[in-house]
């Protein structure tokens, strides 16, 4: 395949119209691209891409395009750091079939700019690209020369798993325009990649200072939803709209940037009909027209979500369906090419979420097909920028600060151990191995003469909750000791290395003597004239989950104090232990909970506190509570623990669900797969 581009390759947040007529006679295209493209077809839009991978690389998409005349292939390339891929000078590459024939190449495409669209705009988001700004208008093009560029390593995809449904929104309100309830001012504005050039577009000087004589209209959709926001605009004369967007909307109030992103959309318009679709897919399930002129706007969604993903259905008790449903709706959206932590704010792919959504894949897909993509972007991942040994915290990824977090890539070796169980696939395990060890020998600088691992470096993540506080994960943090201990199990097991294994019970004998107090484990230590101190008033909730989902501990006092006095439902007692939240803490529980066959008590902790957030919105949430984002991937993984508490679900093999045969089970919800 060839590769070509069309202007300055190092602009920022620049898109490329690739365009052919292939006059009917062809079956099949073949592409390549980055960072983002849209596919049309005569006009209509047919697909997104790419499937993200490493920079250097690329995964070709497939489409088949018989009797198509007009291909056109919009490239948006960042030009600037981003979570949701890696940095990389931008390319396109296709080839056309016919009956297997090559047709024509990517020399053969013209390339035009979309004199429309601005692209001097303020950032959406710290780990996404631009606001998108754009004039409807009789379409205004400047043609470009195009030249070769250099060619990636193509890598075959898993395909489209997206079917770009579109549903309309509902009008609930309408009025006049009086600001917001309240407005949040994002704390990466300031840093120096984010802040808005002079002269751009900038949220604060061109949009929160809009005067009167602007009307609004509040729309919504059943649920909260991803896709590309599509507006039909008739316009009598010059008219400008901007649409806000949000996920969840309480009490009446419209919080603008509630999640730390500039969730605006900005248009102008002269007179006439136009259609218009974002050129990124983003997560809403309210959106407010803000306009001004004699302007109609009928606004829809071109969903982008796994269309694969109702492998299952289910029936049943109406709290628990509705939990079910709204693990499947958030795990679709967050699982299309690779797997993310949430489908609007970052679209990024981290690692040890990707632990859990991995086990919701296997359920509501059949299959880990995206979960191999997705630890191959890892072991393919160039980490120059890291310590050596070291992997990205999440990945395809551009960081701006060269930031990792050491327990991720810990979180990536237990991952590969699941995915042997669930998969076989021992060929990806030894791909992986120079990864793996290479992680291994980058903790070994932190090892202190107790064995335990001291004073890591960079973002040390345990859990969102006081379990993170740098207090807590300073010096000898004990979470982040438990987890290297199962990481060199399984690491020993992968290889068959009975040294690490030895290793990883020496560990964990360490992590007793040090941390457990009788009743708790306290969360760290510090070293002094060569004894460990604990931190006695440092205990967390979560450090307890640690300790018991990692096998660290398991006395029937410690196992029943833990058990019948915590969970995500405490209010009162033990003050002193700090409460673990949502990620990681609460599921960490859960899975413990499963392991001991408590499967009332999984059911009890778990009904209530996830049926308010499928209620509200209709996906799950990544804290407690309506913060950040409420559409967050490793979430859908609560599927799997209540149908594995509710009827024994244990796998997927060769197509069939696999349950415990000797499972009592409790007859609120029926599973099968989808015919």
């Amino acid at each position: 395949m060839e590769f070509i581009w069309a202007g300055n390759r190092e602009e920022i947040n620049q898109q490329r119209n690739f365009y052919v007529n292939l006059q009917g006679k062809a079956d099949r295209i073949e592409i390549c691209a980055v960072d983002n493209y849209q596919v049309f077809f005569d006009g209509q839009f047919i697909s997104y891409g790419p499937e993200r991978t490493a920079a250097g690389y690329s995964r070709k998409k497939v489409l088949y395009c018989k009797g198509v005349d007009l291909v056109e292939i919009k490239v948006i390339s960042h030009g600037a750091p981003v979570y949701m891929c890696d940095f990389q000078k931008p390319f396109f590459g296709a080839e056309v079939y016919c009956d297997s024939k090559l047709f024509c190449t990517s020399k053969d495409f013209s390339c035009r700019v979309d004199l429309l669209r601005d692209s001097k705009v303020c950032r959406y988001s710290r780990q996404r690209g631009f606001v998108e700004k754009q004039f409807l208008a009789k379409e205004q093009f400047e043609e470009l020369s195009t030249y070769f560029v250099e060619s990636p390593i193509i890598l075959e995809g898993i395909g489209d798993t997206a079917d770009y449904k579109e549903i309309a929104f509902e009008k609930i309100s309408e009025g006049d325009f009086n600001g917001f309830d309240k407005v949040s001012k994002p704390w990466w504005e300031d840093l120096q990649d984010y802040v808005t050039k002079e002269g751009w577009y900038s949220i604060e000087k061109d949009f929160l200072t809009l005067g009167k004589g602007y009307k609004e209209t509040t729309f919504c959709l059943p649920i909260l939803k991803t896709g590309f926001l599509k507006v039909d605009v008739e316009s009598k004369g010059k008219s400008e709209f901007y649409i806000v967007f949000d996920e969840i909307f309480r009490d009446n109030k419209w919080i603008f940037r509630r999640s730390e992103c500039n969730d605006l959309f900005v248009y102008g318009s002269e007179g006439g009909n136009y259609s218009h679709i974002s050129a990124e897919p983003y997560t809403m399930k309210y959106i407010k027209v803000i306009y001004k002129g004699d302007v109609k706007i009928k606004p829809s969604i071109i969903l982008y979500e796994n269309s694969k993903s109702n492998f299952v259905s289910f029936k049943g008790d109406e709290k628990i369906m509705s939990i079910l449903q709204s693990a499947q709706n958030t795990f679709a959206q967050n699982a299309v090419d690779i797997f993310t932590d949430c489908a609007g704010r970052e679209r990024a792919g981290w690692l040890c979420d990707s632990y859990f959504t991995a086990k919701a894949e296997r359920l509501f897909t059949g299959s880990n097909g995206i979960e191999k993509n997705f630890l191959e972007n890892f072991i393919l991942s160039k980490t120059d920028e890291l310590p050596n040994g070291m992997l990205p915290m999440c990945f395809p990824s551009e960081h701006d600060q060269n930031s990792f977090i050491p327990n991720w890539a810990m979180w990536f070796v237990v991952e590969l151990k699941d995915y042997l169980e669930r998969t076989g696939d021992r060929q990806l395990i030894e791909k992986a191995k120079s990864r793996v060890y290479g992680v291994i020998d980058y903790f070994l600088k932190f090892e202190n003469s107790f064995g335990l691992l001291e004073n890591l470096e960079s973002w040390i993540f345990v859990e969102w909750s006081v379990a993170n506080n740098l207090d807590y994960v300073k010096d000898i943090n004990f979470p982040s000791n438990m987890l290297y201990s199962a990481m060199l199990k399984c690491a020993g097991e992968l290889y068959g290395d009975e040294r690490l294994i030895e290793k990883s019970e020496k560990i964990k004998r360490a992590i007793v003597k040090y941390s457990y107090n009788g009743k708790f484990f306290v969360d760290n230590a510090k070293v002094v004239d060569g004894k460990v101190i604990p931190y006695i008033d440092h205990i967390s909730e979560t450090c307890q989950y640690y300790a018991l989902f990692f096998n660290i501990y398991g006395k029937d006092d410690f196992v029943n104090l833990i058990k019948d006095n915590f969970g995500p439902n405490r209010t009162e007692g033990f003050n002193y232990v700090g409460k673990s939240n949502a990620f990681i803490g609460n599921y960490l529980r859960l899975f413990w909970l499963l392991r001991v066959k408590e499967y009332d008590k999984v059911l009890n902790e778990s009904i209530e506190f996830f049926y308010k957030m499928a209620k509200e919105t209709g996906s799950l949430w990544e804290h407690d509570l309506p913060q950040a984002s409420c559409n967050h991937g490793f979430a859908s993984v609560i599927a799997v623990i209540l149908l594995s508490a509710l009827l024994g679900y244990i796998t997927v093999e060769k197509g069939e669900l696999v349950f415990d045969k000797d499972f009592d089970v409790k007859n609120f919800i029926t599973v099968e797969k989808t015919k």
